[in-house]
């Protein structure tokens, strides 16, 4: 199976993705940068189609909004949506986000949630943005931070084993690099609001969080596996884990970064 295939099956699998929590953390977005009426508004790996939602009704019937994505589930929920508010102004593109290619300067605002860091070649997504985006246009995504989701732990157990495993969320996962690749793309104005939305779980609940083999990456040496080794990689896994408990738990970090960078 390729890496995209991966990421098209995973997410075909998640038709009940929408609920409160994840509205809300998406739509945050416009906390910090909302389009106005009459623009032009490309959302990148739209899912459900809830920040297209959002900006159709930002820009109002003289703009409109392409919701892109390849994940055919849940583009079809996101159109019951378009039809249950009975927007014209929102359209829906089946197509891979890196071969998408419309003309430059046709965007006023591009948004992309939770999405960036799963494109191979972040630098090259960034450029392509640049060149869509009109002069005085923003781009607006999140990213997390490299240690969210117990990513350093999953790593490292994989160290132990003999198992060098990237890290997703490394790219991006601090200020000083997300502030790097978008310098390098050209933006400007750039703002980066974290946002700390960890709990702590239980030992148990923690542990759970990896199985000792899935994990989205294009270079994910995990499914070349033995079953055996698998479960070598899962008890260094637990061991991490509850070297980290505490009298509260573990505390696992989701470290959520709204950015805003704008082509002037």
């Amino acid at each position: 199976m390729t890496y995209k295939q991966e990421i098209i099956d995973f997410y075909n699998a998640r038709t009940n993705y929408d609920n409160q929590a994840t509205l809300n953390r998406a739509i945050a977005l416009f906390d910090y940068a909302t389009p106005y009426p009459g623009q032009w508004v490309l959302d990148v790996a739209t899912g459900t189609g809830n920040i297209a939602l959002k900006a159709a009704q930002k820009v109002g019937t003289s703009g409109y909004v392409i919701g892109i994505d390849l994940a055919t589930e849940l583009l079809k929920i996101a159109q019951q949506k378009i039809q249950a508010e009975n927007l014209s102004n929102v359209g829906l593109i089946e197509v891979d986000a890196e071969a998408y290619q419309p003309e430059a300067d046709k965007f006023d605002a591009i948004y992309c949630s939770y999405a960036i860091v799963l494109f191979p070649n972040i630098p090259k997504i960034l450029e392509n943005w640049y060149r869509f985006l009109k002069f005085g246009g923003f781009i607006a995504f999140t990213c997390s931070s490299e240690n969210s989701y117990l990513a350093l732990s999953i790593v490292e157990a994989c160290a132990k084993n003999g198992i060098t495993l990237p890290n997703l969320h490394e790219p991006l996962g601090t200020p000083e690099r997300i502030q790097h690749l978008l310098t390098q793309a050209k933006f400007n104005q750039i703002q980066i609001h974290p946002r700390q939305m960890g709990t702590y779980l239980s030992l148990e609940k923690a542990q759970s969080r990896w199985n000792g083999q899935f994990w989205l990456h294009i270079d994910n040496p995990l499914r070349q596996l033995k079953p055996e080794k698998i479960s070598l990689l899962k008890a260094s896994y637990d061991e991490e884990i509850a070297a980290l408990e505490t009298e509260q738990g573990v505390w696992h970090e989701e470290l959520i970064y709204y950015v805003v960078a704008r082509k002037i």
